[in-house]
């Protein structure tokens, strides 16, 4: 995106950081991604900045080479009651139903990203201590423990997986007795968005969920960083800001000015 934005009259050497400003407007007043998919591409852009320099291609100061503020997007959780509606969209009528449903719960209650789910293996899943063995960001190994719902969920699954004839050691599979892929399960969550109740979820938010909860009910927070495969606790401390408004979702909310209200009606 960076080369088509840049003239083909341009050299490498008139990259400068008025360049840099300019592009991150063009995207931000071009293209249809907000300000948090500008900085991503922008911070890419600066890192290629960054090689030139080093590399005496171009004589500028990079340490004033500044990405525009993001707007903070609010993360709202699911409430109980739409996590509830969620699990009811897939049930074990079937092998595939049986698969999405496991997928979802799994993402629930363990709080995987979607790779995470995707390179699962037969043989990660401890079904006697209730445990999964995950493979995450850098090759890293982290254990993450499930509960009874979700043992129960994928031994109903394991019951329909026995029948597949695969040569595959992948956990969940395609109905075509392949391995799943990102795209598999991409397109699941594209279908349940297509649900109105449903046009705000997304995979990476049942991981929101997961943390949120665990915070909610009173988790500790580096606990949370390791189940999360986290490598600073800096990440994992957003979960706080969202276990309270959580609170705000699922508990009964008192309002002061309905209070004060009611005890007039009451006295008058």
């Amino acid at each position: 995106m960076f080369i088509n934005f840049c003239s083909a009259e341009m050299d490498v050497e008139d990259l400068d950081i008025m360049t840099f400003k300019a592009y991150q407007l063009y995207i931000s007043e071009h293209r249809e991604i907000n300000k948090i998919s500008v900085r991503t591409y922008a911070r890419a852009v600066k890192v290629f900045y960054r090689w030139l320099y080093f590399e005496e291609y171009i004589d500028i100061d990079i340490n004033r080479l500044n990405l525009i503020k993001a707007n903070k997007e609010v993360i709202l959780p699911l409430s109980d009651n739409e996590v509830k509606q969620l699990l009811i969209l897939y049930d074990n009528s079937s092998f595939l139903s049986c698969r999405n449903r496991s997928i979802i719960m799994l993402m629930l209650d363990c709080g995987l990203r979607l790779g995470e789910v995707v390179n699962l293996m037969l043989n990660d899943i401890d079904f006697i201590n209730h445990y999964l063995v995950i493979n995450g960001k850098g090759s890293k190994q982290r254990i993450v423990p499930f509960g009874i719902a979700v043992s129960g969920q994928l031994s109903v699954y394991i019951d329909y997986r026995k029948h597949c004839i695969t040569d595959t050691n992948s956990f969940f599979l395609t109905q075509q007795n392949k391995a799943i892929t990102h795209n598999t399960i991409k397109m699941l969550f594209a279908r349940i968005k297509k649900k109105k109740a449903f046009a705000r979820v997304y995979p990476h938010l049942l991981r929101h969920i997961f943390a949120t909860n665990f915070v909610y009910n009173g988790g500790n927070l580096e606990v949370l960083r390791v189940l999360m495969g986290h490598s600073t606790i800096n990440i994992t401390q957003i979960y706080i800001h969202l276990a309270a408004q959580l609170h705000l979702i699922n508990d009964n909310y008192s309002s002061h000015l309905d209070n004060l209200l009611h005890d007039k009606k009451e006295s008058s």
